[in-house]
Parts: C-alpha cells; sequence; structure tokens
C-alpha cells in the first residue's frame, strides 16, 4: 500500500494506492473516519465490473450504503447527472457523518465533487479514479466542474475530497486507446519532473509489463504532482499549451487528452532543442517514449484553425520548457513560442 498526503492549498487529505482496494474499500473508510452511510456513485460500465465488490466491502464494513448506477457515456458530466446524484443525497438525507463515494472516470468524479460541494450539508466526498489519467493526474487537484459543451469545465469549484482511494488493477478493464491515452500524462510527468521514472518508462515493454508496476507507476506520478506546488504549479501542464489547442481545433473529436499532451510536449520540447535551450536527443528520446506506448507524435489539424486557438491563448503567457529529461523551467512567452513550436 502506498499513501500520498496530498495537499490543495490549505486543505489536505490522503490518497491510498494498493492492489484490490476495491474489494477492501469499507475497511479503508472505517480507518480514516467512520461514515454510518454512504451513496456510491458509479456509471453503467464501472459499476458493471466494481459496483457488487465494492458494496459488498461497504456491507461487510457496517456502512449502509446504496448504489446509483448513472448511464455511460458523455451523461455523467451533465447537469442531468448533476440533478440525479442531488436528489439522491437528498432521498436518504445524508449529512456531515455520512459519505459521498465516486467511483469513476474524470467526467463523473468532477460532477459528484461538485454535487458534494453544491450539498446543503458538509458531507464527506470520498473519490475512486478508476482511470489512468485520474490515477497519475487529477487525484491531486479537488476540481470540480460539469460541461455546458464538449470539452469545456467552465461550471465548478474546488472541492477537495476527505480520502482519494486508488485500486491500480482497474486499468486492467480500460480499453488500449484509453490507457495509452493515460501513458501520456505519465510520460509528462517523468519528462517534467522525475528522470528514473523516464527511464523506466523507456525500458518497460507491452501494456502487461506498466500494469505490473502501476501501483508504483501511480504513486510516483501523484507524488510528482503534488510537489510541484506553488511556483513551480505549472510544470505539471507541460504540453498542455498545444494540447489544448489541438483539442478545440478538433472540436473534442480527434485526439484523446493524454494524446494531445504527448504531441503538445514533444512539439515544445523539439522547439526548444533547436533554440538550443533544451539538451540535444531529448527529443528524440521523447519521441521513442511515447511512441512506445502508441501515442502519436503529431495531430492533423487545420493549419488556420490551429493558428487561431494558439493566437487565443493570449499574449502574455507561461511555458513549461524541458532542460532535460526530467527537469523542465516555466518561462514568460508569447505566444510565438506556441505558433513557433507548432509551425516552426
Amino acid at each position: 500500500m502506498q499513501i500520498v498526503k496530498a495537499a490543495v492549498d490549505a486543505y489536505h487529505y490522503d490518497i491510498i494506492l494498493e492492489n484490490g482496494l476495491t474489494g477492501r474499500l469499507g475497511d479503508r473508510l472505517n480507518e480514516r473516519f467512520h461514515p454510518r452511510r454512504a451513496l456510491l456513485v458509479t456509471d453503467e460500465n464501472v459499476g458493471s465490473l466494481y459496483g457488487a465488490r465494492v458494496m459488498r466491502s461497504l456491507q461487510a464494513a457496517m456502512i449502509d450504503a446504496q448504489p446509483l448506477t448513472l448511464k455511460a457515456g458523455g451523461y455523467p458530466g451533465t447537469l442531468d447527472a448533476l440533478r440525479e446524484i442531488s436528489a439522491h443525497m437528498a432521498d436518504m438525507a445524508l449529512s456531515r457523518e455520512d459519505a459521498l463515494i465516486v467511483m469513476g472516470g474524470g467526467s463523473l468524479c468532477d460532477t459528484g465533487g461538485f454535487a458534494a460541494w453544491n450539498y446543503r450539508d458538509l458531507i464527506r466526498l470520498v473519490q475512486v479514479p478508476t482511470t489512468l489519467i485520474g490515477m497519475a493526474d487529477w487525484a491531486v487537484a479537488g476540481k470540480t466542474a460539469l460541461e455546458y459543451k464538449p470539452g469545456s469545465r467552465m461550471i465548478g469549484s474546488f472541492f477537495p475530497p476527505s480520502l482519494v482511494l486508488i485500486d491500480p488493477q482497474t486499468v486492467s478493464t480500460m480499453p488500449d486507446r484509453a490507457f495509452y491515452s493515460g501513458m501520456g500524462e505519465v510520460v509528462k510527468c517523468g519528462c517534467a519532473a522525475d528522470a528514473p521514472l523516464f527511464h523506466m518508462l523507456e525500458t518497460l515493454s507491452g501494456r502487461a509489463a506498466v500494469q505490473a508496476r502501476m501501483e508504483e507507476i501511480a504513486w510516483r506520478c501523484l507524488e510528482i504532482k503534488n510537489s510541484l506546488a506553488g511556483p513551480n504549479r505549472q510544470k505539471a501542464l507541460l504540453g498542455h499549451g498545444v494540447a489544448h489547442a489541438i483539442e478545440t481545433a478538433q472540436h473534442y473529436r480527434g485526439l484523446l487528452h493524454g494524446e494531445a499532451v504527448g504531441v503538445g510536449m514533444l512539439a515544445v520540447t523539439r522547439f526548444s532543442e533547436r533554440a538550443g535551450f533544451t539538451t540535444r536527443g531529448t527529443a528524440a528520446r521523447l519521441a521513442e517514449c511515447l511512441g512506445r506506448y502508441h501515442l502519436p507524435l503529431t495531430a492533423a489539424v487545420d493549419p488556420q484553425t490551429m493558428l487561431k486557438r494558439l493566437q487565443a491563448l493570449g499574449t502574455a503567457l507561461e511555458a513549461v520548457v524541458p532542460e532535460r529529461v526530467g527537469w523542465t523551467t516555466v518561462q514568460k512567452v508569447d505566444n510565438a513560442f506556441f505558433t513557433g513550436a507548432w509551425f516552426g
């Protein structure tokens, strides 16, 4: 079992990573606090895989739990899903002695977190991310949000959970493309701030080898993000400026987020290497590592649309630039930096 002591501003909470944790979730809750009752929110896909196992664990721990299974797909990120979660919380009359447990991917956990923040009582929020991006990235944040259009997270707040519980074995049921998209964020962590992690990723071969070390990999990624606080927080966004431009230019119907991060990271590294700031050969190592995990190295985007999206980033910006694998700096730039990285 690995534990990350996460900190978001003045809030602190534990992230517990443990293989097989879905079958021991009730015990882990009772070790931290003793909820009388709980609402377990999943979607149809996650619920069919892990819902019964978690419910048995909660009942064995003497927690009076009810399940709520939402439609899969885009529904968990909508206002309708928020209404459904909130209605069940109200019907159960949950209070601060109880818990809202949200188990699933990013959209579901964002919406569940927003429901907890918006609830009339100060309920305990327990997040159980089941995707690789959730394990490697957003478990340290406290971000909650809803989509009002594809790819948007404009309606939201920050509400750190009471506890995050992660079973790394759940990644074994992810589709290949989603799994490898998550690996884009893992590679980013290594490239931005952990050279030994990056070297490990260069030596692993095949998805099974990665999954065998997933508890360690997820723990190291979360430790990295947790350590990048204050002025260093931007380093966790290596590649994201270009990535967001790609995603919006493709109307969120092209590359997945981790794929876009990999492309953006490589574009910035190549540009910085040509400018003499990044150690020669870094971009080649990065491209080889991304390719090892079936991640694209470029994106099909209309040039004029991409130019507009990059220019929309603004004129007074900060760019995360690698000096070498495992070490990045944050530099003041204008959008000419990003257009140069993409078109140069």
